[in-house]
């Protein structure tokens, strides 16, 4: 029993006062005084009735002791309080996070927490306790629910298994989604513990008890991630490392494969000072300015023993390792791609040319710079274009013999289309006024995402007659004036007016128009080439399938864009063939989370399950007992006073 006010218990001083009434209460001598026969009657009737009004005052006593004495445990508000930490039931959560993967040469950190907790369990199971399990991996899960003595079998029968898969992801905790687990009990059980194994230090761990799975002599030296950027045409490389657990030297090795045209392979090394578990960036540049010292690059690291004439401007991997006696491998070695881009074969051919579609393809390599290696060629308009070797061809006011098929075609403002295409031209309108005719939006479709159609006006145009095949993106009052063809495996976008007769190059809508084009036929592979484990990424494809292969990943995929979620460290490659009959194959690797790199991890606070708590009204119940019992011994003290006159 708890009191919430304890100097309610003063009230019991009315003991005393109580005492001292009966001590000072007047005391009746018996005298001889003369009397009639009635008085002695009266006086033996008193004497028979004697030991009754003994017990009577002792039992009145007795109330008013008792009554006082509720009276100030009324005062003092009693309740009791049932919640007990280590009551009938515990949950149990391991922390499966790729950190629990540290090793002192023995075992993992997770082996030795699955250990502690089947030690813990046996001991709870005899005390007569049940156990649930929770394993926190990137989505936590049960292991074991309710478990009790007669079926500890099952459960160490799970962790077994754990034990010897080594069942930790390779990506951060999921101790969130635990924590939600075990508030399933503790929201309903006042007497539950919660304990949580786990190599991560909290310095508010709530209600939450943490058992700490470490050792004081691991330590980790650790890549966690490596970036080439392209300054000046030439690679800057940036590492950042660190070592956790210990103040140390580290000298990186790195290998440099297909540099350049030549495709030739360089390897050398660097050293990193990394102290106090602090991130350090290693930069070097692979250019003969930066290993001369030049003004603009002092200062930096510099490729040492190499040849002076060493020029990276594009590369097929990057590797780059440690090699330290450290109790982490997961972080010790990196690949880089990206270095040697997909080019995008541009060709424009127009009889009569303008500056509009140079100065677009000019924003367009700009903007997709970052994935893309955009080559344009400018045919003269007295050669004869090529219909083969590009990835998208341009003809304006031109109709090509025979249609290429190995690229995006777009055609603007043709003066006729071969029959291949499906297309027949119709008459040519012109606007009287000159200032032009709004167009009007078609079907919606990629191509004119985010374009406001409305806003372009063309005061001279061609009608479309048929179109089999196509998708009409725009209007000239009734008549399309841009079509896209159906079909994605023969991509042919047709403009049936001329730049030189609209507002439309002037206009944002123009680069954009084409920008949606290539993104839509040609889209980029995947948006990065270095991703954590448990990210998604999105595939896109040139062609109608493209196959994947990766750890723990071998698949044929047909419908775009298509998520992928990476569970696995390592190298994902991805390769397809294109309308030219290439075949282009990208890669991209998969890290582990820098969090998980930091074997010494410590966390402000730790989430908590909602613990079950009593209400107002079930902490007073007490004092609705002391209330009644006060009542029931005043009213038996009144009976009992009512018949001292029987």
């Amino acid at each position: 029993m708890n009191l919430l006010t304890p100097l309610g218990l003063l009230g019991l001083l009315g003991l005393v006062v109580l005492l001292i009434i009966y001590i000072v209460k007047p005391n009746y001598q018996n005298k001889m005084i003369s009397s009639t026969y009635i008085w002695k009657l009266s006086l033996n009737y008193k004497k028979k009735k004697s030991p009754v009004s003994k017990l009577r005052n002792l039992l009145i006593l007795l109330c008013q002791i008792l009554a006082i004495t509720a009276s100030a445990f009324i005062l003092a508000q009693p309740f009791i309080n049932d919640e007990d930490k280590g009551g009938n039931e515990t949950v149990i959560i391991i922390d499966a996070s790729a950190s629990m993967l540290t090793e002192d040469g023995i075992s993992t950190r997770f082996e030795r927490a699955i250990e502690k907790v089947r030690e813990k369990a046996q001991t709870l199971l005899e005390d007569g306790k049940s156990v649930s399990v929770i394993l926190a991996d990137d989505e936590a899960n049960y292991v074991a629910q309710g478990v009790t003595l007669g079926t500890k079998d099952i459960l160490n029968a799970e962790l077994d298994d754990l034990k010897d898969t080594l069942a930790c992801s390779l990506t951060t905790p999921d101790i969130s989604g635990a924590m939600s687990l075990a508030e399933e009990i503790t929201a309903y059980n006042k007497k539950v513990e919660v304990i949580l194994y786990s190599d991560t230090e909290y310095v508010d761990k709530g209600n939450v008890k943490v058992e700490p799975i470490r050792d004081v002599n691991e330590w980790n030296a650790a890549i966690l991630d490596v970036r080439a950027i392209l300054v000046d045409n030439y690679y800057r490389i940036e590492i950042d490392v660190a070592s956790y657990g210990k103040d140390s030297d580290l000298t990186l090795y790195y290998t440099f494969n297909g540099i350049n045209a030549d495709k030739s392979t360089v390897e050398d090394s660097t050293t990193a000072r990394c102290t106090g578990d602090a991130v350090t960036t290693v930069v070097f540049y692979t250019d003969i300015y930066a290993k001369n010292g030049s003004d603009d690059n002092s200062g930096t690291n510099s490729l040492e023993g190499v040849d002076e004439i060493l020029t990276v401007t594009s590369y097929e991997t990057l590797h780059v390792r440690l090699s330290e006696d450290d109790a982490f491998a997961y972080d010790d070695s990196f690949f880089l791609y990206g270095g040697n881009k997909p080019v995008l074969n541009v060709q424009y051919y127009s009889p009569k040319p303008n500056n509009f579609f140079a100065t677009v393809l000019t924003v367009l390599k700009n903007q997709l710079g970052d994935y893309w290696q955009i080559k344009i060629s400018e045919v003269k308009y007295d050669e004869v274009p090529a219909t083969k070797g590009f990835d998208l061809y341009i003809f304006e006011h031109y109709k090509p013999t025979e249609l290429p098929t190995d690229g995006i075609v777009f055609l603007a403002n043709p003066t006729s289309l071969p029959s291949s295409t499906g297309i027949q031209l119709g008459t040519t309108f012109y606007d009287p006024n000159g200032k032009g005719i709004n167009l009007s939006g078609g079907d919606e479709h990629p191509l004119t995402h985010r374009v406001n159609v409305e806003n372009i006006t063309a005061s001279r145009y061609t009608a479309i007659a048929s179109y089999d095949g196509y998708v009409p993106l725009m209007y000239a009052g009734t008549d399309p004036v841009v079509l896209v063809s159906e079909d994605t495996s023969t991509p042919i976008v047709v403009m049936s007016f001329s730049l030189n007769f609209s507002n439309l190059p002037l206009l944002q809508e123009f680069p954009l128009f084409v920008y949606n084009t290539v993104q839509y036929f040609a889209p980029q592979t995947f948006e990065d080439f270095v991703y954590d484990v448990g990210d998604t990424v999105e595939l896109n494809a040139r062609s109608e399938t493209l196959t994947v292969v990766g750890p723990g990943v071998n698949e044929s995929i047909s419908e775009f864009p298509k998520a992928l979620t990476l569970s696995n460290m390592g190298t994902y490659t991805v390769s397809q063939q294109l309308l030219s009959g290439e075949t282009l194959v990208e890669s991209f690797y998969v890290k582990l989370d820098t969090l998980e790199s930091n074997v010494n991890t410590q966390e402000d606070v730790l989430s908590n399950p909602y613990f079950y708590q009593e209400t107002d009204a079930a902490d007073t119940d007490l004092l609705l007992y002391f209330a009644i019992a006060l009542v029931a011994l005043l009213f038996i003290e009144w009976w009992l006073k009512s018949r001292e006159q029987f």
